[in-house]
């Protein structure tokens, strides 16, 4: 059987589209700086209430600086910031 240039190509294609679907991939970390006390803290979110919609406050006083506006209520919601 001879295939014409359009299914070579075809072939082609579609064994060097699933290697590459087998290659592994590269870790969700890779370029994102480790925290360490140089360089990170937490930042305290406040929200209105469970679903966490409403931002109604914050609170931060670490190497980021200090931060604190609104009010303070039970939903909060924490997060390590690179600075």
């Amino acid at each position: 059987m001879k295939l014409g240039t359009r299914s070579r190509i075809a072939i082609a294609a579609a064994v060097l589209s699933g290697g590459a679907l087998l290659a592994p991939a590269a870790p969700a970390t890779a370029g994102i700086t480790p925290c360490n006390p140089d360089n990170c803290d937490t930042l305290i979110e406040y929200y209105s209430d469970a679903t966490r919609t409403v931002l109604v406050g914050e609170y931060g006083s670490e190497v980021c600086g200090y931060v604190q506006w609104g009010e303070e209520t039970q939903y909060v919601r924490s997060i390590r910031r690179i600075c």
